[in-house]
Order: C-alpha cells, then sequence, then structure tokens
C-alpha cells in the first residue's frame, strides 16, 4: 500500500508539508450568524484531534475552512504552502487530492458499486486504470469490505456505508484527513471498528481531524481534543477527555 501512495504522489507531482494553522479566524453567515469567533489554532504533522462541542458550537464550519469549502469572513486560514484565502481556483483540485474528507451524510452513489464507489475518485482525476485498481483494492481491503465490494450502497449497513465513505477518502493517499462525526448514528461495535481504521490511517503519518458527539470514544481513544462553545475555542487539551476532569 505504501509503493502505491508514493506513486499516486509521485504522479501529482506534489509535496505535501502538512500544518494547519488558523490566524484570527471569523466566519459570520448572512444576516448575522456567527459560526467561529477569532480562532487561533496550530494542528501539526501526524496528529489526531477531536473536535467536540454542542450542536450549532462551529465544529463543521471548521473543518469546512480547512477542506475550503467555506472563506473565513476575517483571518486566516493556511494548510502546508496553502492559503485558504489566495488559493487560486486551478489549485482546489490539486489541494483537495491530498485531503480526504469523509461528510456526515457519506455522499456515496447508490448506483455505483462499493469498488465503483471508490475507483470514481480516482478516475475523476484522470489516474492511470492500473493504479485506480490496485488503490481501490487495498483501501476496499484495509476497511473490511472486501467480500461486499460488488454490492452498492443501499445492500449495505449504515457501518458499512460509512467505511465505503473512509475508502473513498483515502483512495487518494491523502496526508490529511477529515471526517465530520464519522460515528454519528453507529452503534458501539461499529464505532469502535471505525475507530480502530482513523487510528491505523493515523499511526501511518497521516493527520486525523474530527468531530464527535461521542463521549465513550473520546474518554476511551485518548487524542487531543479541541472544543467549542458558540464559535469560541474554550479549550485545547492533549490526551483529553470530552468533558474536562475538572467537570467530572
Amino acid at each position: 500500500m505504501l509503493s502505491c501512495g508514493f506513486l499516486l504522489h509521485a504522479l501529482a507531482g506534489r509535496c505535501f508539508c502538512l500544518k494547519i494553522k488558523f490566524s484570527g479566524v471569523t466566519k459570520i453567515f448572512k444576516p448575522d450568524i456567527i459560526a467561529l469567533r477569532d480562532i487561533n489554532l496550530e494542528i501539526g504533522k501526524g496528529e489526531f484531534v477531536y473536535v467536540v462541542g454542542a450542536t450549532g458550537s462551529g465544529k463543521s464550519t471548521l473543518l469546512r475552512t480547512i477542506t475550503r469549502e467555506v472563506l473565513p469572513s476575517k483571518g486566516m486560514v493556511t494548510v502546508g504552502d496553502y492559503n485558504m484565502r489566495k488559493i487560486r481556483s486551478a489549485e482546489i483540485p490539486y489541494y483537495r487530492r491530498d485531503v480526504g474528507l469523509v461528510a456526515q451524510d457519506f455522499k456515496l452513489i447508490p448506483h455505483l458499486t462499493v469498488f465503483e464507489n471508490v475507483a470514481f475518485v480516482m478516475e475523476a482525476m484522470s489516474v492511470p486504470s492500473k493504479i485506480v485498481e490496485f488503490r481501490a483494492s487495498k483501501v476496499i481491503e484495509q476497511v473490511g469490505l472486501w467480500r461486499r465490494r460488488f454490492m452498492k450502497p443501499p445492500q449495505l449497513s449504515g457501518g458499512e456505508q460509512q467505511r465505503v465513505a473512509i475508502a473513498r477518502a483515502l483512495a487518494n493517499s491523502p496526508s490529511l484527513f477529515v471526517a465530520d462525526e464519522p460515528t454519528g448514528n453507529l452503534d458501539f461495535r461499529t464505532s469502535a471498528e471505525v475507530m480502530k481504521i482513523l487510528l491505523a490511517i493515523n499511526a501511518g503519518g497521516v493527520t486525523v481531524v474530527m468531530t464527535t458527539h461521542n463521549q465513550h470514544i473520546v474518554d476511551s481513544y485518548r487524542q487531543r481534543v479541541i472544543e467549542l462553545d458558540a464559535g469560541r475555542l474554550v479549550r485545547d487539551e492533549d490526551a483529553g477527555r470530552y468533558t474536562p476532569d475538572d467537570h467530572i
């Protein structure tokens, strides 16, 4: 798998030196909804970070500024050498090749098989067919869906669909993996299986940033915790719990 990952990076002709930095970031949605308030934050290469907070606290908006789906109203977001405010439109697809994204609704294509959903990402970027087949097979096996590779999303459970979304996000060997509630609406056992995949990804050197409401996951798999409250960064704790120790 590593050799194919290096090959994909060589084909793209890029070296992605990852560091995420928020400098005084505020995001205001019309007419006057303040989603983020003066966020100052750094996430280093290879970190695993939980973003926690109540519904409406700004978690998803924070992730969407990283993926460049949302531009800050004030301040600056940089990821590696990319400034999200200054990045040219032609550069955005190349940037997103190095960012694996798992959205809350999975965004799978229902009439395509598991294999086709994963392969589609690479085919859209003109990756050679032999590499598409090799890499898609590897990531599908990695998430434990090899026997279901010819099934379509409606035939899969919610947890299996989540794993397809993860496999698709891994297809281009990203340096950064961003997941919005990847264990949301999953049972305990399935959530644990998804977390094992994410931790394995991180152990391979990929930076992982995920939002979550799952207290058990955060408390069981202790990593850096960033907490938002009404758009403000109120806690940044290494190996933290979902709720600060002094609140327990």
